[in-house]
């Protein structure tokens, strides 16, 4: 997948802008990385990997003082449901 031009794999349910926000959030974890980009649906222990990496991400950034949701941690919330949603399914 090129910078330029990247394509959503067919297991992501999330829909194009929400799957730049997963690469963007992802870019520093390679990990995460490799399982977003896989051209499979995650298995049982890669969809816990991503929902215990975003989970971290949400309470890392997407909260303001005062524990509201910020837009950021929303995006980071319905990462977590598409993970949560591929590992109901297995």
């Amino acid at each position: 997948m090129s910078e330029h031009k990247r394509t959503v794999p067919r297991w992501f349910r999330g829909g194009p802008r929400l799957y730049r926000s997963l690469l963007d959030l992802a870019a520093w974890h390679p990990e995460a990385t490799e399982i977003a980009m896989s051209p499979r649906a995650p298995d049982d222990f890669a969809a816990d990997t991503m929902i215990e990496f975003l989970s971290q991400e949400l309470m890392r950034s997407g909260y303001t003082d005062d524990w509201s949701v910020t837009s950021h941690g929303q995006e980071i919330e319905d990462l977590i449901d598409v993970f949560q949603q591929i590992a109901q399914r297995r």
